[in-house]
Parts: C-alpha cells; sequence; structure tokens
C-alpha cells in the first residue's frame, strides 16, 4: 500500500480528499493538515511515500516544503486551483496535477498511473519544475521530463528532433535515434514547448526548426538527419515566411 498524505489549506477539500481515497485499496491516508509548518512535522513522523499536496498554502507553498526535504524521493501529486503558470511548469516536470474542487474520475486515472510507476526521480522533476517557475533561474529550463509508460525521461530541447502525435499520443523523436512515447496529446505540447525551438508544422507534427535542412516545393520538409515531415497545405506559406525570416 502506498503511504499517503493530504496538505491543503481547505478543510473541505482535505475531508474530500479524505473520503476519496477510501476507495483505492493501494492507498492508505496517514493523515491530513493544512500548512508547511505541520508538514514539516508529520511528513519525518510517518513516512509518507505519496503527497497529495496544494500549490498554495497559507504559511508558503508546497514547492516551498519539498525543498526542506530534498533527499525524500516522495511520488507527488499538486492540488491547485486553475493557475496557468504554476500549470505549465508543473507539465515541464511531468508531475500529475488535479484541479480544484478535485474530480473522483481525473483522481482514478491519476492514481492508476501511479501504481504503473518505478523508480521516479523526483528532484530532477522539482528542478525542472522550480526553472519554469522562476524564469532568472538557468541551467534546466531548456529541458522537459518526458513521461512514458515505464520511465521519465529528461529531454533537452537541443535533442529533439520532431514530435509526431497519434491520437491521444504523441511520439518524441530525438536526435540520437531514440523514441519516446507519451499519454498526452500534442497540442499539450504545442503549448509547452517554445516558439523560439519548435515550429508546429501540421496537424500531427511539431518540429525542432535547429533541425531543418530543407523544405521542397511539394510541402516536404526535410530535417538534418535525413527524416521526411510532411507540412499541411495551410501551413506551407506560414512555414516558408518562417525560414526566410518574415514571420
Amino acid at each position: 500500500m502506498i503511504r499517503t498524505l493530504i496538505i491543503d489549506d481547505e478543510p473541505a477539500i482535505r475531508k474530500d480528499l479524505e473520503w476519496l481515497m477510501k476507495r483505492y485499496p493501494d492507498f492508505v491516508v496517514l493523515g491530513s493538515c493544512g500548512s508547511v509548518a505541520e508538514a514539516r512535522i508529520i511528513i519525518p513522523n510517518t513516512e509518507p511515500e505519496l503527497l497529495l499536496l496544494d500549490i498554495e498554502l497559507a504559511d508558503g507553498t508546497g514547492f516551498d516544503l519539498l525543498e526542506e526535504f530534498p533527499d525524500r524521493n516522495f511520488r507527488i501529486v499538486f492540488i491547485t486551483a486553475y493557475n496557468e503558470h504554476a500549470i505549465k511548469a508543473i507539465k515541464f516536470g511531468a508531475f500529475d496535477y488535479l484541479l480544484k474542487p478535485v474530480d473522483e474520475e481525473e483522481l482514478t486515472i491519476t492514481l492508476k498511473r501511479l501504481l504503473s510507476e518505478n523508480n521516479v526521480n523526483t528532484r530532477t522533476q522539482m528542478d525542472i519544475t522550480s526553472s519554469h517557475l522562476q524564469p532568472k533561474k538557468t541551467g534546466l529550463q531548456n529541458r522537459i521530463v518526458l513521461r512514458s509508460s515505464q520511465y521519465l525521461q529528461v529531454v533537452p530541447f537541443e535533442e529533439i528532433l520532431y514530435c509526431q502525435s497519434d491520437g491521444s499520443y504523441t511520439t518524441f523523436h530525438l536526435s540520437d535515434k531514440r523514441k519516446v512515447m507519451v499519454s498526452r496529446p500534442i497540442k499539450e505540447y504545442e503549448e509547452l514547448l517554445p516558439e523560439s525551438w519548435f515550429i508546429r508544422i501540421h496537424q500531427s507534427y511539431i518540429v525542432n526548426h535547429h533541425f531543418i535542412d530543407r523544405f521542397l516545393k511539394d510541402g516536404m520538409l526535410i530535417l538534418k538527419d535525413g527524416s521526411e515531415i510532411p507540412v499541411s497545405a495551410r501551413k506551407r506559406e506560414y512555414v516558408r515566411q518562417f525560414l526566410m525570416g518574415d514571420h
């Protein structure tokens, strides 16, 4: 059973989560609290493996709390009201998150995913998330954590050739010939990956424009490794202007 601690400053949210978690026999709730100060005491005494963690707490943030336990490899699901900037940073680190009020179906999907994962490097995820929360930080902003069915893969932008959509899945084709398939739609990565590196050229493709070698008149894009990527008819003029520097 996965030992779980709920940390949220809204009593109603804590109560709802405690009630919902009783439905999942693979998880046991050790307790709940509403502040960084309380969690600071409870965590060493209960040794939780999973934190259902609010981002904004009364006396700090969930990130502040995690920084106090740098050597603990918690599994973490962030609980948050909608905050576009924070959620984007969480996605860069491939953490799970749930929006308030917590939806039972979303919780079920998240917990099933947690059960299937092993060897999650929380420290790396936190470093990348923090770097995107605080733009002045350097060193980890040009990379993303990709969650495959078997592992978490840290990938610098410079190693991504292109992304290919397959329904609700996206495959990342890397410069060393590896492929990483993630169970997220390509639209999500269009929003995450910066325009200074990537361009959407087709409903099914996002390309790292640093790897573009040629754009053929028939609408085919040739990458430096020889990959041939189709450009949709409605995107061809945009791609031409982009490559000419007219965008």
